[in-house]
């Protein structure tokens, strides 16, 4: 009964082990793409970007906030978006 106990415990270990592996796999890929397009695209802002015709969502670099915020876009998201 005792040898059936731990060869139980030993199994759960082990799939709680591969399983965390998996995610951790699953976040190191995110973490890539993330850098990779900080890399090609620079730093995004998120702003609420105003037009003629209402408010959208929209990511701009940051360089480019300045002159967003000039005529009259704010940072975040809208709050229909």
């Amino acid at each position: 009964m005792v040898g059936r106990a731990f060869t139980a415990a030993a199994i759960a270990l082990l799939v709680s082990v591969l399983l965390a592996v998996l995610a951790g796999v699953g976040v190191t890929k995110r973490a890539a793409a993330a850098r990779a397009y900080e890399y090609e695209y620079g730093h995004r802002v998120t702003i609420c970007h105003q037009t003629g015709h209402g408010q959208h969502t929209i990511t701009v670099d940051e360089h480019a906030l300045d002159a967003h915020l000039a005529h009259g876009d704010t940072i975040g998201a809208c709050p229909d978006d």
